[in-house]
């Protein structure tokens, strides 16, 4: 971002680059972009955990049992 890039790319915002957002842009982007994915996504079903700064990561869920077979 110093040398004029951003953190957009052509299929969204890496894991690896989403902590930058906040340095790209403002606190009321960050929140005019939340409010406008709660109109298409009310229920936050899709990929409930990516996307805004502070989100979670596969590695810091819990691992989860699997059924023995």
């Amino acid at each position: 971002m110093e040398l004029g890039g951003s953190v957009t790319g052509e299929h969204g915002i890496g894991a690896e680059k989403i902590d930058f957002m906040a340095k790209q842009f403002s606190t009321d982007d960050l929140d005019a972009m939340r409010m406008l994915r709660r109109v298409f996504d009310p229920e936050g079903r899709c990929n409930p955990h990516k996307m805004f700064p502070g989100s979670k990561r596969c590695g810091d869920f819990a691992p989860r049992k699997q059924a023995s077979a």
